[in-house]
């Protein structure tokens, strides 16, 4: 077992967006989502290349 959590793309788009707004930190992001910065940030790169379809696995 990996110890990774999956998220859904809506999960994903819905932190994406939280973190795009402007009203909250990365960091405040991570710890909703029970996730780390980096995730965030690869999260948020892959939508802004590729849309909502970057979300998606």
């Amino acid at each position: 077992m990996s110890g990774r959590t999956k998220f859904t793309w809506k999960q994903r788009l819905e932190a994406v967006e939280m973190c795009l707004s402007g009203d909250y930190s990365y960091t405040e992001v991570a710890k909703k989502f029970n996730t780390v910065d980096s995730t965030l940030r690869r999260w948020i790169s892959s939508y802004k290349n590729n849309g909502v379809d970057g979300l998606k696995e």
